[in-house]
């Protein structure tokens, strides 16, 4: 049975009371998906770096002590993460080490060939098309720049039946793939790991443009 919508819809942009629940179960379920995420990410020194649904901030706190001389910025739609994430990142903050913007990654607010580094995890579900906010993230990364985009594929038909259609879009591995490479990147490549006994996937991309 499809979870209850009004949970869908909390996953997708927390809010209220019950939004600040949902950040916490989220930063503690997901953890290790997010570090293996960095671990794609590979950051180096100096990187600029953008979270594209910085949701709770435990990522990008992880991801501030990855290298040194690092720019982070995180972008997030829901108030309530964005209120979580800068509690948990206030000494960031403070030092003008991190950035957290409101906002829709449909139409980020940053210049062109603006992060070396950027991610996402556990967001292409909620995009209606996802091209656009593909192609936004293409724009904003910078020549020679990496990509990770981490999410759980919809090859399993059974898992993916356990989330409504109407706020979940679950994809197939193979079709996110497909997604990226038509968005502007370069050597996409697609990657698969079990994770507390469920797939979980990670396309890992590149801005070649010179």
């Amino acid at each position: 049975m499809p979870k209850a919508e009004f949970i869908a819809r909390q996953s997708r942009r927390p809010s209220g009371l019950l939004g600040y629940i949902v950040a916490w179960v989220m930063a503690s379920e997901t953890a290790q998906e997010n570090n293996r995420t960095l671990d794609h990410l590979a950051i180096a020194d100096g990187d600029r770096v953008l979270e594209i649904g910085c949701g709770h901030g435990t990522t990008l706190s992880k991801a501030a002590v990855c290298a040194d001389n690092l720019k982070l910025t995180g972008i997030d739609f829901s108030d309530v993460m964005l209120r979580v994430a800068r509690r948990r990142n206030s000494v960031l903050l403070a030092h003008n080490l991190l950035s957290l913007d409101h906002g829709d990654s449909a139409a980020p607010p940053y210049e062109t060939r603006s992060f070396e580094r950027i991610y996402s995890v556990h967001t292409i579900y909620f995009w209606v098309q996802p091209e656009v906010h593909l192609r936004e993230i293409s724009r904003v990364l910078a020549p020679g720049g990496r990509f990770v985009l981490g999410f759980r594929p919809g090859d399993d038909g059974a898992y993916a039946a356990k989330f409504p259609g109407s706020i979940y879009n679950m994809r197939a591995g193979a079709e996110v793939e497909a997604l990226v490479a038509t968005c502007g990147f370069a050597s996409v490549q697609m990657h698969s790991q079990q994770i507390n006994g469920h797939a979980m996937n990670w396309i890992v991309a590149h801005n070649d443009d010179t």
